[in-house]
């Protein structure tokens, strides 16, 4: 017995940006944004797609990320009408935040 042949398109596409916020020479914050667009039934029209966005930021100038925040869009065509509508779209989002930096701000309120 044959197996039906599998057909996906998968297109990823990265970007990196690194921002040098005070021109000091040290980077402040990464941000990375990954996009990953299937075609499941390779008929030319995008069935999936989901877009990642992390980002990571030195507040405090040490070289060490003191905030993470990632955010993931996505969207699936459900119904196969060719158009990904609002009720097929998903979105997460997280924000880490490091313990000294935390510590900082605590100290700042209680000094106030």
């Amino acid at each position: 017995m044959d197996e039906p042949e599998a057909v996906a398109d998968i297109d990823v596409t990265i970007e990196t940006d690194l921002i040098d916020v005070d021109g000091d020479g040290v980077i402040d914050i990464v941000s990375e944004t990954t996009t990953v667009a299937i075609d499941l039934d390779g008929d030319g029209i995008v069935d999936i797609i989901e877009q990642t966005t992390t980002t990571a930021y030195d507040v405090d100038g040490d070289g060490e990320p003191d905030v993470i925040e990632s955010t993931t869009i996505t969207g699936v065509d459900v119904d196969g009408d060719g158009e990904i509508s609002e009720d097929e779209i998903e979105i997460d989002a997280s924000v880490a935040v490091s313990e000294d930096l935390l510590d900082e701000l605590e100290e700042l309120e209680a000094s106030e």
